[in-house]
Order: structure tokens, then C-alpha cells, then sequence
């Protein structure tokens, strides 16, 4: 008897868990199953907690407690614990939707708030800067001088304008700036600038160097050199002395500027660009771009020598000093390291003529070991003290630790021929005097120092013994 009702039993519970399982199967049919049951073979005495406890074991497949009960589960009894469930599932779901639609309602409340404050700020925002940006509402107009410093950023242009009431909004002028593609390209410097501008007419105004009032003027006088040039600039805060020296020493220049390309001994200069920054009064910004501030002494060179035309002796048109120098001979290194000491030693322009015809015998004489016309010889060396310490302009300007030992490796007392290279920057007079030699039989020239109310006094000779005499002459023996 009691193994038929342990198999009952086990049959009651594999009929429940498949009735369980089967989302498929309907309720009516739970039901219907439990009528032909028998109630009587196991009672339960549970409480609603119980059966939870119960169903739930069974749901997870745990059959080892119910095996432990001393009777068997009725389908009633599962079909109520089931019934329960769903009834607690829809319960919990209907909370879901009713909290899920609240929720709704208040991000939708939230967001709309959002949108409609921002878009009030928008508005404002793009009013007040489009305002702004057509210079509407500004102050009385004026002009004020505002000063952007180098590399600036977009950033601090922007509050600079705004501090000088140039701009009444800083961040829509970023905008502005942003959407133009106008962050970049503007000027250093110092501006003077009115306040009525609108965006576009103060960004045109601000990436021109024509509109800056920083302009420094200066005056490179004939004759100056490299390092006389560097002190100038750096005296008038156009850019330091130091780079400017390191610059000239470059091949930062080769490609755009042939002349420079082509010299052949720059290893052997002090100063590679010695002699081809052209003398002339310039103008330049404070804190110019060092690079920019010698193009523009090269760019001057070039249009001087190898651009501008002029009438000469020996030519039925006008000509370059590029074509006068090829109908000597002579290349453009040579013609500018030439004129270098023509500036160097002449008293005036009459005197540049003569000296260069002093210069250009002497230097024929190369041909003969030295020897003039006049049996003399030694001429092979030009013997100029304005070569003796160079790149210092005296004796004075050696450093102190040098000057009783210095010998410059241009000295034209210890070398023969042409120095290195040019010993200052020549003026166009003493070049065209290089390229146009008066013709005479000197091999001397000496001078009478000026005086307050004479000026420098030339002498020339074609010998030594007249050569003695002119310094007797003019007190230098």
C-alpha cells in the first residue's frame, strides 16, 4: 500500500512541475486535472508564506524538501500558489508602467524646461553678439592704441580688444573668428584702432603690418658693418643683436637669394652676409621677425645690383652693375669686396674713383709677382689698415684679452690680393666706383685728416719716393 501511494505521489509531483513549465497550458486545464485527483491521500497545514517557500523550491527544481513532507501536494494547492504568482506579477508590472509613465512625464516637464531656457540664452546670446558684431550699441566712437603681443593666442587677442572696449563680447568674436576661419594671421605690434569696426573690418585691420604704429625708422649709414648693423637694431628694439649676428652666419638666405648662394669661401668669413646688406634708411616694426628684417636689406641689394639700369661708359644702353662687372672680368664677389674698401679708405666720392684705380693697378700686379710699371714691387699686397682688425672697426674694439695678439685673417698686409670677403656694406657709390676705375698710374694714396675747418685732404703717387713726400706732407711721418 504504501509503495503505491509513494508512486502517487511521485506522479502528482511530475504532473505539477510540468503543468508549471508549460506557459503553454491554460489554467481550465490545471483545474480540470486537480477534480479527478485524490484530495484525501496527503494533507497540507501551510500558511500563504508557506507555499511561497514551497513553490518556490519546485520552480528551481529542489525536490528533496517536498520528498521530506509526509504527504503529497494537491493540484489545488499548486494551481492557488500559481494563481498567486501572476497575480502578483501583473500587480508588479502595473507599478512598472504607472512609475515608467510618471518618470516620462517628468523627464518630458524637465527637458522642455531645458530647451526653452537654453533657447532663451541662445537667443539673448546671439542678439547681444550680433549686436556686437555689426559694432551696434558701442561706445561713442574713438580710437584707442591697443599693442598684441608675439605669437598671441585667439584667446588673448579677444580680451585684449575687450579690455580697449574695441569689442563688446569676447566669446562671440571667438565664434566669429572660429567660423571665418580667422584664428590665425594676426599682427603683432601696436595698433591704433577706432571702436566703431565691426568683426570682419577689425580682423582685416589687425593681419596687416600697414596698420601698425610701432614703426621703428632707421639710417644704415655707408660703410657700417654687420656688427655696427646688429647694435643699431637692437637699440631700436627691433630685434636682438645676438640673432641678428647668428643669422648672418646662416644658409637661411641661400635658396631665395642667389648671390648668397654662390659665394664659395663662406667658411672663411667672419660674417657671411658682410657686404650685402645695403646701406639706406629702413623702416621696421618693434620686435620684427629677424628673418624679415635682413630680406629686406637683401631684397634691396638685389633691386640695386641686379634689377636697376643705368647709363655707363662703354655700353650703348643702360645697364646692370652685374653687366658692368662681367665687361671687367670681375665676378660680384669680388666687385663688392672691392668697393668694401673703397668705402673703407676713401675721403669722399671723387676720392672712391682714384682709390679704386690704386686698388686695381696694385691688384694687376699679381700677373707679375708684384711688380709695378715702375720696377717697384711688394704691390701684391694692398697694405689697408682698415683690414687689420677686422671684423673690429679699430684696434680699441678688439676684446682686451685679444689685443696685443690679434691678427685678423683678412689683413692685406699679411695676405695677398683681396681679402676673405668685403670688410663693411658698401654704398652704390664706392660699387659703381669699383666698376668704374678712373684710369691713372698711382699705386699710393694717403690722406689729411679733416679738421674742424678743413676737410680730409687726398694724396696720391705713382712711386714710393711720392709716396714719402705726400705723408710728410700731410703729417702722418
Amino acid at each position: 500500500m504504501s509503495d503505491e501511494l509513494e508512486q502517487k505521489r511521485q506522479e502528482k509531483i511530475a504532473n505539477f512541475k510540468l503543468h508549471f513549465d508549460d506557459d503553454d497550458v491554460e489554467e481550465k486545464e490545471i483545474s480540470s486535472s486537480s477534480e479527478d485527483s485524490t484530495s484525501n491521500d496527503v494533507e497540507f497545514v501551510m500558511d500563504i508564506h508557506h507555499k511561497e517557500k514551497n513553490f518556490d523550491d519546485i520552480s528551481s527544481g529542489n525536490t528533496q524538501d517536498l520528498e521530506s513532507f509526509s504527504g503529497e501536494i494537491s493540484d489545488d494547492e499548486a494551481s492557488v500558489d500559481k494563481k498567486a504568482l501572476r497575480k502578483a506579477q501583473r500587480a508588479d508590472r502595473k507599478r512598472r508602467k504607472q512609475k515608467a509613465k510618471k518618470n516620462r512625464v517628468i523627464f518630458r516637464v524637465v527637458w522642455l524646461t531645458m530647451i526653452v531656457f537654453s533657447s532663451i540664452m541662445l537667443g539673448q546670446f546671439i542678439m547681444i553678439g550680433v549686436n556686437d558684431l555689426l559694432a551696434v550699441g558701442r561706445e561713442e566712437k574713438k580710437s584707442v592704441s591697443i599693442t598684441i603681443p608675439k605669437d598671441a593666442s585667439l584667446n588673448d587677442i579677444a580680451s585684449i580688444l575687450y579690455k580697449n572696449h574695441v569689442i563688446n563680447n569676447e566669446n562671440f568674436f571667438k565664434v566669429y573668428a572660429t567660423l571665418t576661419k580667422s584664428t590665425t594671421g594676426f599682427t603683432n605690434g601696436t595698433f591704433d584702432i577706432d571702436t566703431d569696426k565691426d568683426y570682419q573690418a577689425i580682423i582685416n585691420y589687425m593681419q596687416s603690418d600697414m596698420n601698425r604704429t610701432d614703426v621703428v625708422t632707421l639710417r644704415f649709414t655707408e660703410g657700417m658693418t654687420v656688427q655696427d648693423y646688429a647694435k643699431l637694431l637692437e637699440t631700436g628694439k627691433v630685434c636682438s643683436a645676438d640673432e641678428f649676428l647668428e643669422m648672418c652666419n646662416s644658409n637661411t638666405f641661400d635658396e631665395d637669394y642667389e648671390f648668397i648662394k654662390n659665394i664659395k669661401n663662406a667658411s672663411e668669413r667672419y660674417y657671411k652676409l658682410e657686404g650685402y646688406l645695403f646701406p639706406d634708411t629702413y623702416d621696421f616694426y618693434v620686435g620684427e621677425d629677424t628673418d624679415s628684417v635682413i630680406r629686406k636689406f637683401l631684397a634691396n641689394y638685389r633691386r640695386k645690383l641686379y634689377l636697376t639700369k643705368s647709363r655707363a661708359d662703354g655700353f650703348d644702353k643702360k645697364v646692370t652693375i652685374e653687366e658692368r662687372a662681367k665687361k671687367l672680368n670681375m665676378s660680384m664677389e669680388d666687385v663688392i669686396n672691392l668697393a668694401s674698401l673703397i668705402q673703407a679708405e676713401a675721403a669722399n666720392k671723387e676720392d672712391m674713383y682714384v682709390i679704386s684705380s690704386i686698388l686695381h693697378n696694385r691688384l694687376a700686379t699679381l700677373e707679375t709677382n708684384g711688380k709695378s710699371k715702375f720696377g717697384e714691387t711688394g704691390f701684391e699686397y694692398l697694405q689697408l689698415d682698415s683690414t687689420v682688425y677686422y671684423p673690429y672697426s679699430s684696434e680699441n674694439d678688439v676684446p682686451a684679452s685679444l689685443r696685443k695678439t690679434y691678427v685678423s685673417n683678412f689683413s692685406t698686409y699679411k695676405y695677398k690680393g683681396l681679402p676673405n670677403g668685403p670688410i663693411c656694406n658698401p654704398g652704390l657709390e664706392a660699387i659703381l666706383a669699383a666698376v668704374s676705375p678712373d684710369e691713372t698710374d698711382y699705386y699710393y694714396f694717403c690722406h689729411k685728416a679733416a679738421t674742424d675747418d678743413e676737410p680730409a685732404v687726398a694724396y696720391y703717387a705713382k712711386t714710393n719716393s711720392e709716396h714719402l713726400k705726400n705723408q710728410e706732407e700731410a703729417g702722418l711721418i
